[in-house]
């Protein structure tokens, strides 16, 4: 009985002593396999942001000894100015400066090694700017019409016989000259008042000129 006991004590120890060298392999493999993963971003990755920013700042799941991170534009060129660098005070963050490649889609590469374990560890992801609408363009104003120039006093140029001066087309101006013409013909002759009168009342010139001649003898 006491042999059987013995046996089953030392059967425990070894169960135990096997299960800790288990535990401890799994610990040291958790360990060995450790990595700084991406956790988070500004801009997030898959995300579409209006502007490019000045900026990419990336968080990762563990310190970094070194960090590199490269962003192509949409048009393949590469927009990062500078050398990523690792936030001292917060070692899980690093940023990179970028220059703008208008819209489209970026996509950022990383490279780290984490400074828990000195494993390094590489990953990407993309993010899309829209940029901004251009703003819209007034018309351009359209020049306020000019002013009609003032008309030009008519001139009116009479000769005898009612003959207007050449170029002198406008009827009213012909109609003008032609009675101020008959005025100055019989002048003395007519009652001018009567004649203005009558063509006033839309008589015609020889009629109005027969009335004011026969108004001048009723005198």
């Amino acid at each position: 009985m006491m042999k059987s006991n013995t046996s089953m004590a030392h059967g425990l120890r070894l169960a135990s002593a096997a299960g800790m060298t288990v535990v401890l392999a799994l610990s040291s493999a958790s360990i060995a396999f450790a990595h700084a993963n991406y956790a988070s971003s500004t801009p997030v990755l898959n995300a579409t942001v209006s502007a490019m920013p000045a900026t990419l700042a990336v968080t990762f799941s563990e310190e970094l000894s070194s960090i590199q991170i490269n962003v192509t534009g949409p048009h393949g060129s590469e927009v990062t100015t500078g050398k990523a660098i690792i936030d001292l005070a917060h070692r899980t963050n690093a940023s990179v400066s970028l220059t703008d490649d208008g819209p489209g889609v970026y996509t950022a590469i990383w490279h780290n090694v984490s400074s828990d374990d000195g494993d390094p560890n590489d990953g990407s992801f993309v993010f899309t700017v829209a940029g901004t609408a251009p703003a819209a363009v007034a018309p351009a104003a359209q020049p306020a019409p000019a002013a009609a120039a003032p008309s030009a006093p008519v001139l009116v140029a009479c000769i005898e016989n009612g003959q207007v001066t050449p170029g002198m087309s406008d009827v009213r101006v012909n109609t003008y000259c032609k009675r101020q013409a008959i005025r100055d013909k019989y002048k003395g002759q007519i009652d001018e008042n009567t004649f203005n009168f009558e063509l006033s009342e839309g008589v015609g010139l020889e009629t109005a000129l027969a009335k004011a001649m026969e108004a001048l003898k009723g005198h």
